[in-house]
């Protein structure tokens, strides 16, 4: 009898460390998996500062970005996160493709006009980073 008690308890034992050792290793895992993900989703988003002065009918551009890289020669390839190039429109209309921190919009014809300064992905879809501004060319 006793020892049928003995083993009976240490059966028991046995389970019970093989249920806390299963137990551990599986939140372990789990976890570590959740860490993983919750890492590779969580980017930083790009940001866009605008500075412009027009010199006659010239307008320059001077582009201040943050996690964010210019990149021509990755322009139509696949999606790198904070990578890509700057869309240009004036009066809603694209005008350039730019890509590098400053730019030179030429012969601006006088009048007001809406710019607005856009981040771009490779695939040239937006980031959702932009800046607008209205500027009026002197005859």
């Amino acid at each position: 009898m006793k020892a049928k008690r003995l083993i009976f308890r240490l059966l028991l034992l046995i389970a019970v460390a093989a249920c806390i050792e299963w137990f551990l290793y599986s939140n372990k895992e789990t976890q570590t998996g959740a860490d993983v993900e919750h890492i590779s989703t969580q980017q930083v988003a790009p940001t866009l500062a605008v500075t412009h002065s027009l010199q006659q009918d010239d307008l320059q551009l001077k582009l201040v970005v943050t996690h964010f890289s210019f990149s021509l020669e990755n322009m139509g390839k696949e999606n790198k996160h904070g990578e890509g190039h700057v869309h240009l429109y004036l009066d809603g209309k694209k005008v350039a493709k730019v890509f590098e921190p400053t730019y030179v919009l030429k012969d601006l014809p006088s009048g007001k006009h809406e710019v607005m300064v856009e981040l771009a992905h490779n695939n040239h879809e937006s980031y959702g980073v932009s800046e607008r501004f209205s500027i009026e060319v002197k005859p």
